[in-house]
């Protein structure tokens, strides 16, 4: 081969993955957005806020997995808004139900103060080893629900100990 060609082949290589990366980091981009997209909520006694999701991170204990997913709450109203920790259930493939954990430094209600927000509020969830096998969703109000993880069934295999941090649904 001629030099000229080896250059245009290299180029053209070049090119392709670059393309291809640009294209992987625009699909991350807008998982990532997907994933923490706002939606405004309502309590049951009909006052309106916002809840975000940041993160979720994932780990092995010696009782099962733990699922903490951390939001972002706002309140858009000139009071305080108080809101149960219960009434932020996960829900897994099977239809099962649990509520956050209210031990340790996790209180019962959340207060959110007027016009005020809550980052990195967190929800921690002692689950089962096979509720990660499908889509997992979080209501976060009355018949609001926000997908935490896509359907794929989570394969990666953890530690006793050992948890990982994702910010997108799939993981």
């Amino acid at each position: 081969m001629s030099r000229r060609i080896q250059i245009l082949v290299a180029a053209v290589a070049v090119a392709i993955i670059g393309v291809s990366l640009g294209l992987l980091a625009l699909l991350r981009i807008r998982e990532a957005r997907e994933f923490s997209r706002p939606l405004k909520v309502q309590t049951y006694g009909g006052t309106n806020y916002l809840v975000q999701l940041t993160e979720a991170v994932v780990g092995k204990t010696d009782t099962g997995c733990v699922l903490i997913v951390y939001l972002r709450l706002q309140n858009p109203n000139y009071y305080d808004v108080t809101l149960s920790r219960n009434w932020f259930i996960l829900i897994d493939r099977d239809k099962d139900y649990y509520l956050p954990s209210t031990t340790g430094t996790q209180t019962e209600l959340i207060t959110l103060p007027a016009n005020g927000v809550l980052n990195g509020e967190m929800l921690s969830f002692t689950v089962p080893d096979d509720a990660f096998a499908g889509a997992v969703a979080l209501m976060v109000g009355r018949n609001y629900l926000v997908l935490v993880k896509d359907p794929k069934p989570f394969e990666m295999h953890l530690r006793n100990g050992e948890f990982r941090s994702f910010r997108r649904r799939s993981w």
